[in-house]
């Protein structure tokens, strides 16, 4: 793992912990003043520009709350949230408070998938290929780039197998059509 990586993962867990200690997560949010908050996962909304790959993509947006619930369940009373991918792009996460059970979704940055290719190297070291240019990585991460951008996806309901992988394939295929 390169420590950009394990930075980003790392301070990313540690905000969702400290929020959901705190009790917080609607006041906790990360979003620059500039960049309008979270919807609540409206795909209706526009979260990206035609032709604008500069354009900040608002992870939250990406998925419906009841697109969410039928993977996880529950999500509790503070719905997504939101927060900086660490590389100037944008994440979401989900959680079922009595499960566990969660949604995570980071958008890289603008360029950090030339020519709509993920970099060569995973952070996370050793990865699987998926279909459509996914890659999978251990602890149920997903890799997958949307335009000139590298993602992440990590859907937790199982940790004992993979059979997350099919959940994790269709919750891409929505994010790349709505972003």
């Amino acid at each position: 793992m390169t420590d950009g990586k394990v930075r980003r993962r790392g301070r990313w867990w540690a905000f969702a912990a400290a929020a959901v200690a705190l009790g917080c997560l609607p006041a906790c949010d990360s979003t620059p003043a500039d960049r309008p908050a979270a919807t609540g996962g409206d795909p209706s909304r526009p979260v990206a520009s035609a032709g604008a790959e500069a354009t900040s993509v608002d992870a939250c947006a990406l998925l419906s709350v009841e697109e969410v619930r039928q993977v996880i369940g529950a999500i509790g009373d503070g719905g997504p949230r939101a927060g900086d991918s660490g590389d100037g792009g944008s994440s979401c996460f989900w959680e079922n408070p009595e499960t566990y059970h969660s949604i995570t979704i980071d958008i890289g940055r603008a360029g950090t998938a030339v020519g709509g290719n993920l970099p060569a190297e995973s952070a996370y070291g050793r990865t699987e290929p998926g279909s459509d240019g996914i890659r999978f990585a251990s602890g149920g991460i997903a890799e997958f780039a949307l335009r000139d951008r590298a993602c992440e996806i990590q859907v937790v309901t199982k940790v004992t197998d993979n059979s997350d992988r099919s959940t994790t394939v269709r919750l891409i295929g929505l994010v790349r059509d709505r972003a």
